[in-house]
């Protein structure tokens, strides 16, 4: 039986791991900083549950784990104009080494799979971005998440910690519970047209993505940190879509959904990817492959709002 450590554990991308290994019959610890019981309300007797911010993690928290998921971090590139400057660092940087010096100290030395970001990237001159891309942060989010990865690294090299690095694309689904304009944008979006609100799209939605259902994300960790190579990085994303064919597809789920063309404000054209895709093949070169089609998972996603349409 695998013992597994999900920090970040009652977020959007952990509470769905969470729920993928209790099924799978493994012995799962969460550890947040916010105790989010609604998105885990299934499986909340199934799990233990650590509330404790992961700048505070000691080596008991870890110890005995095979797996440790560290998906603990900020999510969204807005903490300077929210007027939270430090938060990035804080958490990311900081949280992240608190992570591997209690790893560093546990006895039984879990393998650690680090949830990175697509933003490391910034805009390429050349898609689809390979693990080999160059990476220029637009962000303090990305570029904390970038030094997060190197943290990993360093601690790989040093003092021999098993580490792989996933850079998720855009990861959509059901029970983003935090969705806004500013994180989750398409699962905000989603919620609101199923609320019959009209919808505002960043330039028409004339933008090339690359969206991932949830479930493949999650299925994609759990390959990563069985087969993925020591101090590995792997891209997981599904593959290139334009905006404006996601928004019509949504639109065939919620019919008289209405929307609107705007143009995104200045801060989000300083920190945002204008285009991006990924090559993900190192990732389906282990056995992985997406399998949830992006018209699936829309619909399942709608199914959510619909059933709680005050979320």
């Amino acid at each position: 039986m695998e013992k597994a450590l999900i920090t970040g554990g009652m977020g959007f991308i952990g509470s769905h791991l969470a729920r993928n290994l209790v099924r799978a019959g493994h012995d799962v610890t969460l550890l947040s900083r916010s105790d989010k019981k609604e998105n885990i309300s299934d499986i909340v007797g199934s799990v233990k549950v650590v509330l404790k911010d992961v700048r505070d993690i000691s080596p008991e928290d870890v110890e005995g784990s095979h797996h440790v998921y560290h998906l603990a971090g900020t999510v969204d590139n807005y903490a300077v104009e929210n007027r939270e400057p430090f938060r990035d660092a804080e958490i990311n940087c900081l949280g992240t080494q608190a992570l591997l010096e209690a790893c560093r100290l546990s006895a039984t030395k879990p393998r650690i799979l680090f949830g990175s970001t697509f933003f490391v990237y910034g805009n390429l001159d050349t898609l689809p971005a390979t693990v080999d891309s160059p990476t220029n942060p637009l962000s303090l989010y990305a570029a904390t998440r970038l030094c997060a990865e190197n943290m990993c690294q360093i601690y790989g090299r040093t003092y021999g910690l098993d580490t792989v690095i996933a850079r998720f694309t855009n990861v959509f689904g059901p029970g983003d519970i935090n969705a806004s304009k500013q994180k989750g944008a398409f699962d905000w979006m989603i919620g609101c047209a199923v609320k019959g609100e009209k919808i505002k799209v960043y330039n028409n939605g004339d933008f090339i993505r690359d969206f991932i259902y949830v479930e493949d994300a999650v299925e994609a960790c759990k390959t990563l940190i069985s087969y993925g190579e020591k101090g590995g990085v792997y891209n997981v994303g599904r593959g290139p879509v334009k905006f404006a064919d996601l928004i019509e597809i949504l639109r065939e789920k919620v019919p008289g959904m209405e929307t609107e063309a705007m143009s995104p404000p200045q801060h989000h054209k300083n920190v945002g990817t204008v285009n991006f895709y990924a090559d993900s093949g190192s990732t389906r070169d282990l056995g992985w492959e997406p399998k949830v089609s992006l018209d699936e998972g829309i619909s399942r996603t709608v199914e959510y709002y619909e059933k709680n349409r005050s979320s």
